[in-house]
């Protein structure tokens, strides 16, 4: 064969390989794209803020129902407490098809590697900090539990205990760390042996006791007047935000009536 045909077919055969080499990038940066685009999406509709990362991972899991999308590792973070501080992550895995078709007048095909694709996405108590890349972990995308709360949650018989402890009061009401303990020792602790019981408050005025325990979110507030009557206390959500009375036994003798 002649120098000349030889050293055509060399750079042929080297022009194809390259160009293989070239769509199988292509194909997984397609595919990789598309993954990230199918999480971004996720994370947009679902709830993205929280204290800890377990309240984060369990809306995540929830809104990825029935999208492919897998929670394959969850980390916690012991958070510096500034805004913006980490709390934790959580890393999810997709596998997406293999062709995609365009919905244009030439319902044109691509390929794309399906993957599984894997992004560590670390949080905020806000929202998103960072989504990265990461090594899908080895025998595929097993999905993990959402871990137990690490921060004090009400009792789940909170209400009754507090209402049996108050209905059993005698009519000259106990100080009020006597109430405490009394509600404290009726309270059943969490199954999962690692979510802390939420404080418990009480407060004594003009021969009426009040007894608070959990936060915004979940709010046990009851009081008994002077008369002996138990009743439950209902506050305007915006009271019980941070900053504001708060779920504590006091906000049951304020002024609640709405602000607007």
């Amino acid at each position: 064969m002649p120098p000349t045909v030889c050293r055509t077919v060399v750079v042929l055969a080297v022009a194809l390989v390259a160009a293989a080499a070239g769509g199988c990038a292509d194909d997984e940066s397609r595919g990789r794209d598309a993954a990230r685009s199918t999480l971004e999406t996720l994370l947009d509709r679902s709830g993205t803020e929280g204290d800890e990362i377990a309240e984060i991972a369990a809306d995540v899991v929830e809104a990825a129902r029935g999208t492919g999308v897998v929670m394959v590792g969850v980390e916690h973070e012991e958070s510096a407490g500034g805004y913006g501080s980490p709390i934790g992550s959580v890393t999810l895995g997709i596998t997406v098809p293999e062709v995609v078709v365009e919905q244009d007048w030439q319902q044109t095909r691509h390929e794309q590697d399906p993957g599984p694709y894997c992004f560590e996405v670390t949080f905020h108590r806000r929202g998103v900090l960072d989504t990265r890349g990461v090594d899908c972990p080895d025998g595929g995308l097993v999905a993990v539990p959402v871990p137990p709360a690490r921060l004090p949650r009400v009792a789940v018989n909170a209400h009754d205990a507090v209402w049996s402890v108050l209905e059993e009061m005698p009519a000259e009401p106990p100080a009020p760390d006597r109430v405490v303990a009394d509600v404290t020792a009726r309270l059943e602790p969490h199954a999962n042996g690692v979510t802390p019981l939420a404080e418990v408050t009480a407060a004594v005025q003009d021969g009426s006791v009040a007894v608070a325990t959990g936060d915004g979110d979940e709010c046990v507030l009851v009081a008994r007047g002077p008369d002996g009557v138990v009743r439950d206390v209902h506050v305007p959500g915006v009271y019980l935000q941070p900053g504001e009375l708060g779920c504590v036994a006091g906000t049951a003798f304020a002024d609640l009536r709405p602000p607007h």
